[in-house]
């Protein structure tokens, strides 16, 4: 590729006027640019044999030995013989979330790494001529001369909000795994896929130590997770809610005496009254500077960002943050690091099945039911491809699990699925403003939390000694899901009647509108006929929307509109516009970019 073409390839990337483009690497066979703002981690190091590049931060690793810690991590990536093991063992010991991109000046050999976590996607491309590689799939599909949806994996995206594995959107476009070496040697065209490192969830190393040792070493590692994300930015800002995972960073950083300020989103349509009314609570108590931020519904504009920059793979209906996401960087500036609580509802709670599992086909049916967004009909009559065919590319994923028993393979599942392939992505969202972490995923913390047995995990048992131990005064505040106070007995025998009515769904859906309307959860789930609007526009406008999906289901599915989830609609909604946004000069959302989406 050119160097001027090259350079024109980047400017779709820079979604507003703090991005420049800058190319890193040009060689006769490679050329490698950035889209970036200028507070946002990325550093190239060098020596006469060897180019690496960094993006993100790798949080244990002193400044001064960082520079000698990458060469030697990238000359281990390009090694031809394809020896791992060092590998393997510096990405258990290393805390970060980053990508590491390494290039050796002599043989031309160019090899990827990223964190055991997968905590940034990343995505490439090969075929006899061409690898690409981005961390933004819409340049890898704006490179490819014909864009080619997977059936599958539109299917996929479709029941549950993402597809699986290494599966993207687009055909022969994957899914860099976690913790995975990938190296490309320009002599023969071949690419090398390495995984390094897949965690086993049947294992519990912790299960020989009580519960209360476990919280107390848990409470350890997270001041730790804590204290080394601090500090990297221009301030700390803690995204508070008032739920359980945000207060732990709240307490995390109160009990290390770490700087930080604490922000939190009110909205008439989006925030429970009951979150702002703790959150405001749990910053009195811990006596931190606290910002609130009262947001409205979302425009155009903002799902057309989303289109644009996650290509479906988040939800639109997430869209209205973004507004939250504006205000706190016109306040507090791109340098600021944004630390959330996410993970905490991965790592803390019992994840396994609700009910047994006897057989593969009993966990196929469970992953479905309890994680699609569309039901498994509809998704078969929209893409026009089987039940069975859907079913059998879920099965054939859990299949590659390395775990024995069915209820840790479906830990596997909502780790390695739903947390890797959708929520990172929602993480990756927030970096578009600012750098975006969570003491949840330090990799120290992490390991030693999927290490503790289920049982312990079990009706927020550990999580409740985690946080006495942590800050007891967390504690002490009331849990918005049971309106009790998690050291409290009332709250233990909530989460009990919880976890019944888990194992018993009929008598769950009968009491479930009881529970939320008496929690104040109800945010209301209808869809406006405008919506209904523009998902027609742009079947009518974008032929290519036929080519994915079938028009008449989606015409017999949105003529139903007023009787379906909210969700449902949105996901079909996500789909339609990835299509029309590639395949049109202007899309139906670029032409709306002021209309409100409520």
């Amino acid at each position: 590729m050119a160097a001027e073409s090259f350079s024109e390839s980047l400017e779709p990337l820079l979604h507003d006027d703090r991005y420049q483009a800058d190319t890193v690497l040009e060689t006769d066979t490679y050329a490698a640019g950035t889209t970036t703002y200028s507070e946002y981690p990325t550093r190239v190091v060098e020596n006469e044999d060897l180019w690496v590049y960094l993006e993100g931060h790798i949080y244990d690793i002193e400044e001064q030995s960082l520079e000698s810690e990458l060469l030697t991590a990238g000359e281990h990536v390009l090694t031809a013989d394809g020896t791992s093991q060092y590998l393997t063992d510096w990405l258990l010991e290393t805390d970060g979330e980053f990508l590491l991109v390494a290039y050796d000046k002599t043989s031309g050999r160019i090899g990827l790494l990223n964190d055991l976590l997968g905590r940034l996607p990343m995505y490439y491309y090969h075929d006899d001529e061409t690898f690409l590689f981005s961390r933004e799939l819409r340049y890898i599909i704006d490179a490819l001369e014909t864009q080619e949806f997977d059936p599958v994996g539109v299917a996929q995206c479709l029941l549950f909000g993402y597809s699986l594995g290494k599966r993207t959107l687009m055909r022969r476009v994957t899914r860099l795994r976690p913790g995975t070496r990938l190296t490309f040697d320009p002599d023969d065209g071949v690419i090398t896929r390495t995984t390094l490192h897949r965690f086993d969830f049947d294992q519990k190393t912790a299960a020989d130590r009580s519960r209360t040792q476990n919280a107390a070493e848990l409470a350890d590692r997270f001041e730790t997770a804590c204290e080394n994300r601090a500090g990297y930015g221009s301030r700390d800002v803690i995204s508070l809610s008032g739920g359980l995972d945000s207060r732990s960073v709240l307490a995390g950083y109160h009990v290390t005496d770490t700087p930080a300020i604490a922000a939190t989103m009110d909205s008439d349509n989006y925030v429970p009254p009951s979150d702002v009314d703790i959150a405001e609570k749990l910053s009195r108590t811990f006596d931190i500077d606290w910002e609130l931020y009262q947001i409205g519904p979302p425009k155009g504009e903002d799902l057309d960002m989303l289109v644009k920059t996650k290509n479906g793979q988040i939800g639109l209906l997430t869209s209205f943050i973004l507004e939250f996401f504006r205000k706190l960087r016109a306040d507090h500036g791109s340098g600021i690091t944004y630390v959330t609580g996410d993970g905490g509802d991965k790592a803390l709670p019992d994840l396994t099945p609700t009910r047994s599992i006897a057989s593969e086909r009993q966990l196929v049916d469970y992953v479905i039911e309890e994680n699609s967004i569309l039901d498994l009909e509809d998704v078969a009559q929209l893409t026009g491809l089987s039940e069975t065919e859907i079913r059998r590319s879920v099965r054939d994923r859990i299949r590659a699990y390395p775990e024995r028993d069915h209820e840790s393979k479906y830990v596997h599942f909502l780790l390695y699925e739903r947390g890797v392939n959708f929520l990172f992505e929602g993480e990756d969202r927030n970096r578009l403003f600012f750098w975006s972490t969570t003491p949840f995923y330090s990799i120290d913390f992490f390991r030693y939390a999927m290490n503790c047995p289920a049982d312990q995990k079990a009706r927020y048992g550990l999580y409740r000694e985690f946080l006495e131990e942590l800050a007891p005064a967390a504690a002490e505040h009331v849990h918005p899901d049971y309106r009790a106070p998690v050291a409290s007995t009332r709250h233990a025998l909530a989460a009990h009647v919880d976890d019944l009515l888990s194992r018993h769904p009929r008598l769950f859906e009968t009491v479930l509108p009881i529970i939320r309307s008496v929690n104040g959860l109800e945010t209301g789930s209808t869809v406006d006929s405008d919506t209904i609007g523009c998902i027609r526009n742009q079947i009518d406008q974008c032929n290519a929307v036929d080519d994915v999906l079938s028009i008449e289901d989606v015409e017999t599915f949105l003529d139903s509109y007023s009787e379906r989830e909210r969700a449902s609609i949105y996901r079909v909604f996500a789909i339609t516009s990835v299509v029309d946004d590639i395949h049109s000069s202007q899309s139906v959302l670029e032409s709306r970019q002021n209309t409100i989406f409520g």
